[in-house]
């Protein structure tokens, strides 16, 4: 049997599906219909592990998780056809960065409400890195969902065949049809603030990084012009000026170091102080 396409989604689009297509024949596979129009039988998450929980025993491991993407949470839950992803789960430090790989599982408790959780296949710790190359990924590959919907809603009788003579890729082309369908005028904006917002993470991230990057080269600039414990104003902004440093960086990364209190001014606007105590 051809192994199923693990899609990208957050979890904002995931949740929000209602549709599900499944089929008489043993081993067929099920699908979660979303209402961007991915058909998912399998997913691929990158996300913080928030909550574990084993049912089971140590033994027989029977494990509800709960994964955080920057739209909302993905539920994961092992059972004895998946025991090594339990055993896995258990040995993750709560909170971290783990990578999923599952199919999806659905069960409807009452009319009208349906649950719907990942049976984990594969689960391994990742890094930061990682978890923002997911969310850049996802966030094109939900654009991509988005751009065919809007195609699909533009038609007043969509069908797979006029989006596929529209350049709309078949997985995306069947989705956006069944879509369309069920969930009838999709909000699209809706999804698009999902982007926007899940990629702030990432910005976020990357500004983090900066600033502390920032933080260590002023602290290094304030070494080179420090009399003992004491730094003169005008001495550093000489030396900023010669590592390319513009003043307002300068006076902003100095007032950030004043409310730590690891420096504070002796004389204001003419020498600092260090305290090194807190310095290192």
């Amino acid at each position: 049997m051809k192994r199923e396409l693990a899609w990208r989604v957050f979890s904002e689009e995931y949740s929000a599906s209602t549709l599900v297509e499944s089929f008489v024949e043993d081993k067929s596979p099920t699908y979660v219909i979303t209402p961007l129009g991915a058909r998912i039988n399998r997913l691929f998450v990158v996300g913080t592990l928030v909550e574990v929980i084993n049912y089971g025993t140590e033994e027989e491991p029977m494990v509800k998780a709960v994964v955080a993407d920057p739209s909302g949470h993905f539920y994961l839950n092992t059972g004895q056809y998946n025991q090594e992803a339990g055993f896995s789960l258990l040995r993750m430090e709560v909170p971290s960065f783990v990578a999923v790989v599952g199919k999806v599982h659905v069960y409807e408790p009452e009319p009208g409400v349906l649950r719907k959780y990942i049976r984990p296949e594969l689960v391994r710790n990742v890094d930061e890195i990682a978890r923002n190359r997911w969310i850049v990924e996802t966030a094109e590959f939900t654009r991509e969902r988005i751009e065919a919907l809007k195609e699909a809603l533009a038609l007043e009788q969509p069908s797979v065949e006029t989006l596929l003579a529209l350049g709309i890729p078949k997985r995306l082309a069947i989705g956006a049809v069944k879509a369309v369908e069920h969930y009838g005028d999709v909000n699209l904006n809706r999804y698009w603030n999902t982007i926007s917002e899940s990629l702030r993470y990432v910005l976020s991230d990357r500004e983090k990084e900066g600033s502390e990057s920032m933080e260590t080269e002023i602290r290094e600039l304030i070494e080179i012009a420090a009399k003992g414990d004491d730094v003169y104003w005008k001495d550093l902004r000489e030396v900023a000026r010669e590592r390319g440093i513009e003043e307002s960086v300068l006076e902003s990364e100095i007032d950030r170091l004043i409310r730590q209190g690891v420096l504070y001014e002796r004389k204001i606007g003419e020498v600092l102080r260090i305290d090194r105590d807190d310095w290192s």
